[in-house]
C-alpha cells in the first residue's frame, strides 16, 4: 500500500483516493505497475477532462492494466524472433 500511496501523491486528487481497495485489486502486478497504474489512473482523469483524479480513475487505471496483462501472458513469442 505504501508503494501505491507514494506513486498517487504525485497526482492531483478530488476527495480520497482508496489505496486499501487498489492494493486489494493489485494482486499478481509485478514492482513496475504502480508506476503504470499512476499513470493510467491520471490519463483515466485527462480523458474525462478533468484537471484531477477522482476515486475511480485508479479502479478503470487497474481494469486496463489487468486486461493488458491477460493479453500479454496470452501471447505467443516466436523463439526464431529476430535471428536471420
Amino acid at each position: 500500500m505504501e508503494i501505491f500511496t507514494i506513486h498517487g501523491a504525485g497526482i492531483a486528487k478530488h476527495g480520497e483516493i482508496d489505496y486499501e481497495a487498489v492494493v486489494k485489486l493489485a494482486e499478481g502486478l509485478n514492482a513496475a505497475d504502480p508506476r503504470n497504474f499512476r499513470t493510467e489512473a491520471g490519463m483515466s482523469a485527462i480523458r474525462a477532462e478533468l484537471d484531477y483524479a477522482i476515486h475511480e480513475d485508479p479502479m478503470k487505471a487497474h481494469r486496463k492494466l489487468n486486461e493488458a496483462k491477460k493479453l500479454e501472458s496470452s501471447a505467443l513469442y516466436n523463439a526464431d524472433f529476430g535471428k536471420d
